[in-house]
C-alpha cells in the first residue's frame, strides 16, 4: 500500500524496481498465508484497515524523521500515545483484572518493551536512511522471520508453498535494494 499511496496521493515518483518488488512480496505473503479455503470476515476487514494505517505510519515517519531527526522522541511519543489509547479502550471495553495482568506480566513486558518500544524506535531510526516504499518492502520480511521462527521454535511444518512465499518475499526485498544501487554505480 505504501508505494500506491505515495504515487496516487503524494504524486511521488517511485523507482521502477519497487513495483515488481511489491508484487513479489504480495505473492509471497499470499503463499505464506495459505488462503486456499479462506473466507473474508469482519476481522479481515479490520486487518486491511489497519494495513492502511500502518502504511500511513511508515510514510509519515519517513517524512518526519527526515525533517526533525529525533527518533528517540518519536519512539517515546508513539509509545505514550499507544499506551494511553490502550489504557482508555481497556478501561471502557475490557474487564480489567490485576491478577490476570500479573499472571501475563512477562508477555506484556515483552510485547510492550521489546516489540512495541525498542522495535518501533529502531524502525524510526532506520527510516532516516531509506525511503518509505523500500522500507515497507523490507518490513514484509517480518512474515518470513515469523514463518522461520514457527518452524524452528514451534516445530511447524513449512510446505512448498510457504517456502516459495518466503523466497518470493526475499527476492522482492533484494530486488528493491539492489536495482537502484546498480543504476547509481552505472551513472558514475
Amino acid at each position: 500500500m505504501v508505494p500506491i499511496i505515495l504515487y496516487i496521493f503524494y504524486k511521488k515518483k517511485i523507482h521502477w524496481s519497487i513495483w515488481p518488488s511489491a508484487i513479489l512480496c504480495v505473492g509471497g505473503v499470499y503463499l505464506l498465508s495459505d488462503f486456499s479455503n479462506a473466507t473474508v470476515r469482519f476481522g479481515d476487514s479490520l486487518v486491511i484497515l489497519c494495513a492502511f494505517f500502518w502504511a500511513l505510519h511508515i510514510i509519515f515517519i519517513g517524512k518526519f524523521i527526515k525533517i526533525f531527526d529525533i527518533p528517540l522522541f518519536f519512539g517515546a511519543l508513539q509509545a505514550l500515545v499507544v499506551a494511553s489509547f490502550s489504557f482508555l479502550f481497556g478501561f471502557f471495553f475490557e474487564n480489567i483484572s490485576f491478577s490476570n495482568i500479573l499472571n501475563e506480566s512477562v508477555s506484556i513486558i515483552y510485547a510492550g518493551v521489546l516489540s512495541g518500544g525498542i522495535a518501533f524506535t529502531l524502525q524510526i531510526y532506520a527510516q532516516k536512511n531509506i525511503a518509505p516504499s523500500p522500507s515497507a518492502i523490507i518490513f514484509s520480511l517480518e512474515s518470513v522471520f515469523a514463518a522461520i521462527a514457527a518452524w524452528i521454535i514451534l516445530n511447524q511444518y513449512l510446505e512448498i508453498d510457504n517456502i516459495i512465499g518466503c523466497t518470493l518475499i526475499l527476492v522482492g526485498v533484494i530486488f528493491s535494494q539492489i536495482l537502484p544501487e546498480v543504476k547509481k554505480t552505472n551513472n558514475r
